[in-house]
């Protein structure tokens, strides 16, 4: 998928909050997220895949009858009637940002911050517990960290959130 632009982050924006609100609604908020990532894995790992859906001289019933065939078991219905959706609506080309939309949403409606944190050297455990307990403590909230090296710092850590 290519990097989105401003318009298609908006768009992207709408498709995931409207299967956000249809996912709370229907108590599948975690299947319909965990469906989502297989999805773009899918589509991203498989380049025939992606540039058949992406194709405009390809009709719609085609591309939703391998949708059904290669997703159907995988995933909800109501996920697959998104991916219909998507397609009629030739917006299938932006799943990818609607999955990143999507996961903003859902990290914030599960009270979940995905921090990166950026140090000099490599932290051991005891020292990676102690700040993910202090950012929880300090936040209120799950926290999944990332950690990364950087040896152009000279001390103590860098943390990102958001």
């Amino acid at each position: 998928m290519n990097k989105p632009d401003v318009k298609n982050i908006k768009t992207a924006k709408r498709y995931s909050n409207a299967l956000l609100k249809s996912a709370i609604e229907s108590s599948l908020t975690d299947k319909i997220y965990y469906d989502l990532i297989f999805i773009s894995d899918t589509i991203k790992n498989n380049i025939n895949l992606k540039d058949f859906l992406n194709s405009p001289v390809i009709k719609i019933s085609d591309k939703k009858e391998v949708i059904e065939k290669i997703l159907q078991p995988h995933i909800d219905k109501i996920t697959l009637d998104f991916l219909y959706l998507l397609i009629e609506s030739g917006r299938i080309n932006i799943i990818s940002e609607i999955l990143n939309q999507f996961t903003i949403k859902y990290n914030n409606e599960k009270n979940i911050v995905k921090p990166l944190i950026i140090s000099a050297v490599e932290l051991d455990d005891n020292q990676k517990n102690r700040i993910t307990e202090s950012l929880k403590n300090k936040l209120k909230k799950s926290i999944f960290p990332e950690y990364i090296i950087n040896s152009d710092i000279i001390g103590g850590l860098i943390i990102e959130i958001g």
